[in-house]
């Protein structure tokens, strides 16, 4: 069964109103195809059950051994090592961070880690490549990705009880422009989802 894909572009809608060529030309580079995502699996759970596929370790020894690799991955990342699964790929931490010069030499500012890289298998990318894909529904031109807002939303009001402009950006990874967080807030607003509240430099955001 080949995946399907949609066409879609992070959490915003397109920019309505009159188009010239130049604004279509641009619109069009900030789209891209992106898989329909059935459902998240848990492959533990989908070993356990009537799907499950042949000759793999009981339930129990899955998640033992799961536990066990994350607790070697951890470990070896902390020393500041790449970890490489046989057969997945590679593992390694990706830092954030500014820099600046001092005394003709390069250092680092506020330098933290930001999150794991992860490489796949050659195989594995190139059996994954060979995958067939076809646009369902048929001629759809747009959607936003509101599963990925909702995701950001939830994980920053689990810590917050409101949000401001930077909490986005920084929750999108600085992917959307200033303008683009600006326009997806007021959007939230709009639909009773968010309340304003304060002005200027301390407007904040809270769930309604």
């Amino acid at each position: 069964m080949p995946i399907t894909f949609t066409i879609a572009k992070r959490g915003l809608l397109p920019s309505e109103g009159k188009k010239t060529k130049a604004t279509e030309q641009s619109d069009l580079r900030k789209l891209r195809p992106q898989p329909v995502c059935r459902a998240t699996v848990d492959a533990v759970e989908f070993q356990s059950g009537s799907s499950r596929l042949p000759s793999v370790m009981p339930k129990g020894e899955l998640t033992a051994a799961l536990i066990t690799m994350q607790n070697v991955i951890l470990h070896e990342l902390e020393k500041g090592n790449a970890v490489s699964l046989p057969g997945i790929g590679t593992f390694r931490l990706s830092l954030k961070g500014g820099i600046e010069l001092k005394d003709g030499n390069y250092h680092g500012r506020d330098v933290r880690v930001e999150g794991i890289q992860f490489r796949p298998n050659r195989k594995l990318l190139s059996e994954v490549r060979r995958f067939k894909v076809e646009q369902e529904p048929f001629g759809m031109a747009f959607q936003t990705e509101e599963a990925e807002v909702e995701a950001h939303l939830s994980e920053l009001f689990a810590h917050k009880s409101f949000i401001t402009h930077k909490d986005v950006a920084t929750a999108f990874e600085q992917t959307l422009t200033r303008n683009r967080v600006t326009n997806l807030l007021n959007r939230l607003v709009r639909e009773g989802r968010l309340v304003r509240e304060g002005k200027g430099a301390l407007t904040h955001y809270r769930l309604a």
